[in-house]
């Protein structure tokens, strides 16, 4: 992807979750997808539905793991928890925006 597209990507991420301002909001990314021979494999076939946990809060009830599945979004979602997903070549400053933008939706709801 371009960084063009990826900006895109990431705004519109970021103005979809405030209409879920003020519950807890996880960063995630997804894991890069396997390659090679490791496509063959069990854990390669895993590997393509993982998210990795970058920061934020998993709502009440949801136990915290660093590595979660695709369909355990909806999960998240469904307890009234935000999830924002980077792209997997995300930058620091993405992430800094992301966190930036969690706080300050959690504020205003606060406010």
């Amino acid at each position: 992807m371009t960084e063009g597209v990826v900006m895109k990507l990431l705004i519109v991420l970021l103005l979809s979750s405030l209409a879920f301002a003020g519950s807890p909001c996880a960063i995630l990314a997804p894991v890069e997808p396997p390659q090679g021979i490791a496509t063959w494999s069990q854990v390669g076939r895993q590997q393509r539905h993982a998210m990795i946990y970058l920061a934020g809060e998993y709502p009440d009830g949801f136990p915290f793991r660093t590595q979660i599945k695709d369909k355990d979004v909806d999960k998240i979602r469904a307890k009234g928890g935000r999830v924002l997903i980077l792209d997997s070549h995300y930058t620091r400053d993405d992430l800094e925006k992301a966190k930036k933008n969690s706080a300050m939706s959690q504020k205003e709801n606060n406010a």
